[in-house]
């Protein structure tokens, strides 16, 4: 008994030494949990005493979409080259030369005749000889200054010559790059723009006896230039631009389609762009400068 009083007494003091240290280890844990855990951020007392944003002076700006760089398309120049001095001098000897034609890249380059009909020129050349080739000849009712539409007929000749290449236009391509050629008279030089390639029946009983408009009416021009179009195999115009009712001149180059006797024609319809007998040059970016269309489209 003496002993195990013993036992507890010496027990009581380590017991109560181990409870010590086990509450300085809690206590030394708490102190440093207060270090490492994330502290309450402090708030204003005045955040409830600032005004709200105003957003009436505010433009809502909607999003755009990035701007797409167009490729500029590049200009095209188109360089006069007929001498009108020497078409005058040609004409003194021959006054049956009216004027002359050039289309670039082609053969066509001859002076236009015209007759009292449309049937001499058919059979004789520019020198009024005797000739299978014919000459290029402008109809007899026409005026290459004055009139609204202007008719110039040649052969097709299988050589190549007289107005054979005018059905290259019928490939879209080669004429995209040919869209313009000129026609000089004997005081001016007009620059011409293709409008379209057509193959149309050319006789009497035609659903569009383009041939028989020369001079025209309003209602005239813009059945003629409908007509044009309708009938063309390979278009060229501007389909964005409304035509203007009697606003320009118009001019046909014809030949027949092939040797066959079936009344078929190849016609080459263009618009007039403008008069270039002062200029050495027309661009498309800049037009033609200071041009005025007088004496014509005077028909109500």
């Amino acid at each position: 008994m003496a002993s195990s009083k013993k036992r507890k007494l010496w027990m009581l003091p380590t017991g109560g030494a181990m409870m010590a240290g086990g509450l300085l280890c809690i206590a030394a844990l708490l102190v440093s949990m207060q270090f490492s855990l994330p502290q309450k951020p402090q708030v204003s007392a005045q955040i409830n005493n600032s005004p709200m944003l105003d957003r009436s002076a505010l433009e809502w700006v909607p999003p755009t979409e990035p701007v797409e760089e167009k490729e500029e398309k590049p200009d095209f120049v188109y360089t006069f080259s007929i001498d009108i001095n020497k078409l005058r001098q040609a004409a003194s000897g021959n006054p049956n030369i009216i004027g002359w034609i050039r289309v670039p890249d082609t053969p066509i380059n001859y002076p236009v005749m015209q007759s009292m009909d449309n049937q001499f020129y058919v059979h004789h050349d520019a020198s009024g000889r005797s000739s299978f080739a014919g000459a290029i000849f402008a109809d007899y009712r026409c005026n290459l200054d004055t009139s609204d539409n202007t008719l110039i007929y040649g052969h097709n000749m299988g050589n190549g010559g007289m107005f054979h290449a005018i059905k290259n236009y019928k490939d879209k391509e080669w004429g995209e790059a040919h869209r313009y050629f000129e026609l000089a008279t004997l005081n001016h030089r007009y620059l011409y723009r293709v409008l379209s390639s057509n193959v149309i029946f050319g006789e009497q009983g035609s659903t569009f006896e383009y041939w028989n408009f020369i001079d025209m009416n309003h209602g005239d021009f813009r059945y003629y230039y409908d007509s044009v179009h309708r009938t063309a195999g390979t278009w060229y115009g501007d389909d964005t631009k409304e035509p203007h009712n009697n606003a320009t001149r118009y001019l046909c180059l014809q030949t027949c389609n092939s040797g066959a006797a079936d009344g078929m024609r190849c016609c080459l319809f263009a618009e007039l762009v403008g008069d270039g007998t002062y200029i050495t040059q027309y661009s498309e970016k800049t037009g033609m400068p200071g041009f005025k269309m007088t004496g014509f489209n005077a028909v109500p």
